[in-house]
């Protein structure tokens, strides 16, 4: 799908009064519910918001944390997906393999369809001591770290949220199943974790 600038324009503007900026936020959030924002320009939207305090403009991080916590009222989910994403999508790992290939584009765009619809995916994975594994995963999102795209999972064979490298992946199929039910508790949990490690 392709969008003229005015149209781009014009969807960024309701998406930013529908997270409370502007002064008829409250009329356009009853206007239009969350739900029927595009999901790719909330998500870009979201992970604008999560880098603000990296670009030295310390006015923009501010506002920007003000427009995570009135989300938290508006829409919840993407109040935890934004600090999940504050915390992951710029930190680097201790050690990776420089040499590795990148994502397939395949498997991400499997994956973004697998998060969108809360669908279980399993896959053979190759983590960095090359030990093989297969795993089956509620897949929470992904993330943009310097070392490589990374899925966030709740992971059923070790019962606990794990991290994995796309490009790691073999095998990616999507399986059967919905986990929507429990995506709003899987993503706290996700978020308690990962705050707890920082």
């Amino acid at each position: 799908m392709t969008l003229t600038r005015r149209a781009l324009g014009t969807r960024l503007a309701g998406f930013a009064a529908a997270i409370g900026f502007g002064q008829s936020a409250a009329t356009s959030v009853a206007a239009q519910p969350t739900s029927a924002l595009d999901p790719e320009l909330r998500d870009a939207a979201l992970r604008g918001l999560a880098l603000a305090s990296h670009r030295g403009d310390p006015v923009a991080a501010r506002a920007a944390e003000a427009t995570l916590a009135r989300l938290a009222e508006t829409d919840p989910e993407a109040a935890l997906l934004g600090r999940i994403y504050q915390l992951l999508d710029v930190r680097p790992a201790a050690y990776w393999h420089g040499d590795l290939p990148a994502a397939a584009a395949a498997d991400l765009s499997a994956l973004h369809g697998a998060i969108r619809a809360s669908q279980p995916v399993v896959f053979g994975y190759t983590d960095l001591s090359g030990q093989e594994t297969t795993r089956t995963v509620l897949p929470l999102a992904l993330v943009h770290p310097p070392q490589g795209v990374k899925l966030l999972a709740w992971c059923e064979e070790r019962r606990d949220f794990r991290q994995f490298f796309v490009r790691a992946m073999q095998g990616l199929t999507l399986t059967e199943g919905d986990f929507s039910g429990d995506r709003m508790d899987l993503l706290r949990g996700l978020l308690d974790k990962e705050a707890r490690r920082t």
